[in-house]
């Protein structure tokens, strides 16, 4: 569940089915499944909505393209983007992070181009909104992180691991 910061009677919702959802009255009323075709049907684990546009939102999915006894896996990207509220969804990932379940994100209030990603195979950031992506990886173990959070007075960025506590 996302309450929109630019606009918090802009709410959204997504399912582990792959479903997502957006109210524009606070969550009196909700617009149908707006995941489509483009969002891949898998859980969405994370979503994010732009600090000053409620209408611009990042998700994350999970799972990955690897099914037991499958010879050649298909490669699923995991971080998509809507700059309309969910009518039309771009993969930003576009293959350049890690098949492995991508668990959360955070975009900066202070820097609302950049957005950060918390995944299995450790954090990664973009500058851009997802035009580019680089791996965080100083002082952080190689280990499965499950959520995160960017502090704009600290300008830090604090990830919860799964076994390895607090970096």
């Amino acid at each position: 569940i996302e309450v929109a910061r630019a606009n918090p009677e802009t709410v959204y919702v997504g399912t582990e089915n792959g479903g997502f959802f957006r109210s524009e009255d606070g969550g009196e009323t909700w617009r149908g499944d707006l995941a489509g075709s483009a969002l891949p049907g898998r859980i969405i684990t994370g979503i994010r909505s732009h600090p000053q546009d409620a209408l611009q939102v990042l998700v994350t999915t999970g799972g990955s393209g690897y099914r037991p006894g499958q010879e050649h896996p298909r490669r699923q990207t995991h971080v998509f983007k809507s700059a309309n509220g969910g009518l039309r969804w771009e993969d930003v990932d576009r293959g350049r992070l890690p098949d492995v379940p991508h668990n959360s994100l955070d975009i900066p209030r202070s820097r609302a181009r950049e957005v950060y990603v918390a995944t299995d195979a450790g954090v990664f950031f973009s500058s851009d909104l997802g035009g580019s992506w680089l791996r965080l990886t100083e002082g952080l173990p190689p280990v499965s992180v499950v959520d995160l959070v960017y502090h704009d007075r600290q300008k830090t960025v604090t990830a919860a691991t799964y076994g390895r506590g607090l970096w």
